[in-house]
């Protein structure tokens, strides 16, 4: 067993270098903490809040840092006065009422997640091990040699590591109330043989969004929403049109790297494909996967040429805020920014296929886990159970940029009536959600063949079932 699990642990490292191709987009940054760009300062990646001292007759947990409510490395209690100051120097009020905007997202949290531990007599000391390649990197040396933070905390790489057998499985009486009273997309793509293994406060799904103005230009009715591909088909085509060089259509980000597995992945879903089995084989080729990469062929051609594809992902984000594409599927961050940017912005469920049924994958979903290694699994399970705590969620129902992820808040009528778009993001959170696999051997080199297989499908003229059939053949070799 302990051989599998460091042969499994050097092929997660091998996904690195496929992470770090994820930048870009501000805070709707896939290869980055979700909420980075409003998070508070942190130390460089790697440090560390070991020089903290502890308090006697007190249990002390370690909590790796995420972006979106970090606010420093070290003792918690120790950093709030650093912060507050920040805060205030800039001119912003300290002031938060449950139920009313908040500016100070992070402050409040980690002020609400510290009153609820010390009530338990635990305290936080935070560590921040960056986000990507470096954190996988670190985790998967802290793994070896079994020194690992209480709770470790990513994106695209943790549902491999409760693959592995690396965490601990929430207590049967903590998922039964999960499963009962939190959306599931906070933590059904940690579950793995039956139980959870790590949960997101404010996890990301993907909507569809429209820039009005420029549906409007096309002759469309730009408060309508489109429901069906072929309607996105023909919508994209004729805004490209009516744009003549100057807007585009748009769609979605197909690049060959997480941020576009993570967009386009949903239509994946509708459709009835998948990346891999339940076995973490390749399942590239199916003909559900040739229709979606199909319809990704069509929308490419409602975008600046080679756009779609292109590898930096804040170069397609950019293009959206300056009003050049007017369709994109996307996360909850883009209601806010689009707010900021001055885009009249038009939000509904992305559209289904023919045969399609609601289905979504996780974006910025920053999932947090128990080590099996963890000093501290008790506490560390209590700092869990605080995430998805009443207080906290109404905080998160307060920013507007993401969806509580408590059913009680997030299904209210209050909830609805105030943040309409986010709303829309929490049914969506609440359906068939998923996230993306980890294949069973050379992940990397797995998602490097089907990413190179959909982008030579959008970008020639090659036979889409042909160019799938060869790319499952060369996966299938590396992972078997």
């Amino acid at each position: 067993m302990k051989n599998r699990k460091i042969t499994a642990l050097v092929g997660t490292v091998m996904l690195v270098s496929a992470l770090s191709a994820c930048g870009g987009g501000g805070s709707a940054t896939v290869g980055a903490p979700p909420g980075a760009a409003t998070g508070g300062e942190t130390k460089p990646a790697g440090e560390t809040g070991g020089k903290a001292e502890t308090t006697p007759g007190v249990t002390t947990i370690t909590v790796l840092n995420e972006g979106a409510v970090a606010i420093g490395v070290g003792k918690l209690d120790d950093l709030f006065a650093a912060k507050e100051k920040e805060y205030t120097d800039a001119g912003v009020s300290l002031d938060y009422k449950p139920g009313s905007p908040v500016e100070t997202f992070p402050l409040q949290y980690q002020k609400i997640m510290s009153e609820k531990l010390k009530a338990q007599n635990i305290e936080v000391v935070t560590e921040d091990w960056g986000w990507g390649e470096p954190l996988i990197q670190k985790q998967t040396a802290g793994f070896l040699a079994k020194n690992i933070p209480d709770i470790i905390v990513g994106e695209t790489q943790m549902p491999g590591f409760a693959q592995q057998g690396l965490l601990e499985p929430f207590p049967d009486d903590m998922a039964a109330d999960i499963r009962e009273n939190v959306s599931p997309a906070a933590w059904k793509p940690m579950e793995v043989g039956g139980k959870i293994y790590g949960l997101a406060a404010q996890p990301g799904v993907s909507n569809l969004f429209w820039n009005k103005k420029l549906v409007k230009q096309a002759g469309l009715d730009p408060d309508k929403a489109i429901t069906t591909w072929q309607e996105l088909r023909d919508n994209v085509k004729a805004v490209t049109e009516a744009g003549k060089g100057k807007f585009y259509g748009g769609g979605v980000y197909a690049a060959p790297n997480f941020g576009g597995y993570l967009r386009y992945g949903a239509l994946i879903a509708i459709n009835g494909g998948s990346f891999a089995d339940e076995n973490g084989l390749p399942a590239f080729n199916s003909p559900q996967n040739a229709e979606t990469v199909a319809l990704l062929k069509d929308l490419n051609a409602a975008h600046p040429p080679g756009l779609m594809v292109n590898n930096n992902e804040g170069s397609y984000f950019d293009a959206w805020n300056k009003g050049q594409i007017a369709y994109l599927i996307d996360g909850p961050w883009r209601v806010q920014e689009s707010k900021t940017t001055g885009i009249d912005l038009g939000m509904a469920p992305i559209p289904l296929s023919p045969n399609g049924k609601p289905a979504n994958v996780t974006i910025g979903a920053a999932f947090h886990s128990v080590p099996v290694d963890a000093k501290q699994k008790e506490a560390a399970f209590a700092y869990i159970k605080a995430m998805y705590s009443e207080e906290i969620q109404q905080l998160v129902a307060d920013s507007n940029t993401r969806s509580p992820i408590l059913k009680k808040i997030g299904e209210s009528k209050e909830y609805q009536e105030k943040h309409p778009e986010m709303y829309l993001h929490y049914q969506a959170m609440s359906g068939d959600v998923t996230g993306l696999p980890t294949f069973a051997k050379d992940n990397s080199k797995a998602w490097q063949m089907w990413g190179e297989a959909v982008v030579k499908g959008i970008m020639t003229d090659g036979d889409i079932q042909g160019i799938l059939d060869d790319a499952q053949k060369r996966a299938e070799l590396v992972t078997r």
